[in-house]
C-alpha cells in the first residue's frame, strides 16, 4: 500500500483489499440506499436515479475523470471497480484532466448523493443507513486517500508534491 516517501506523506502505490472493500461498499451501499428510498415512494423516479448513475458514470465521471487516474492503469488498483474493466472500455487519458471534464465529473458526482435525499428526508431510519454508508466513505477522501494520492492532476489530490 506504501510508496515513495514525500515529506512526511507516503504516497500509495495500490489499495489493499481492505481499502477496497470499504469505499466499494460504502459507495454502492448509500447508492442503494438510496435507490430504495426513491423506489419506495415512485419505482420511476428510481429508475431514473439509476439511469442519472449508470449514465452519468459511463458518460462522464469515468472518462473525464477517471481515466485521468494513473491506480488502474499504471499500478493495477481502483477503490471503486476492478482496474481490468477500466482499462478494458476506457484508455488512459494522461494525468491531467480538463477543467471541463473535472467540473462535470464533480457535478454527477454531487448529484448522486445529493438526489436521493428528497426522498430520504421524511424516512429518518433509511437516512440514517445511507448517510452511515455515505459519510465514512466520502470523508475518507480528503481525510486520507486525497492526501497519498498519486494523480496530482486530480482536483481533490491533497499530498504533499
Amino acid at each position: 500500500m506504501t510508496g515513495k516517501n514525500i515529506n512526511i506523506c507516503t504516497l500509495h502505490d495500490s489499495f489493499s483489499l481492505k481499502d477496497k472493500i470499504f469505499m466499494r461498499i460504502g459507495w454502492y451501499g448509500f447508492m442503494a440506499v438510496g435507490t430504495y428510498a426513491i423506489y419506495k415512494q415512485n419505482p420511476l423516479w428510481a429508475w431514473a436515479y439509476i439511469a442519472y448513475v449508470i449514465i452519468g458514470f459511463a458518460l462522464v465521471v469515468i472518462p473525464w475523470l477517471c481515466a485521468h487516474c494513473p491506480y488502474p492503469y499504471q499500478f493495477s488498483t481502483c477503490l471503486f471497480m476492478p482496474a481490468g474493466f477500466l482499462r478494458k472500455f476506457y484508455a488512459y487519458r494522461g494525468p491531467k484532466p480538463s477543467l471541463a471534464g473535472k467540473t462535470a465529473a464533480c457535478v454527477i458526482m454531487v448529484g448522486t448523493v445529493v438526489i436521493p435525499n428528497f426522498w430520504l428526508i421524511n424516512d429518518m431510519p433509511l437516512i440514517t443507513i445511507f448517510w452511515l454508508f455515505g459519510l465514512p466513505t466520502l470523508l475518507a477522501f480528503p481525510l486520507h486517500y486525497c492526501k497519498h494520492c498519486r494523480n496530482s492532476g486530480c482536483p481533490a489530490n491533497r499530498a504533499e508534491q
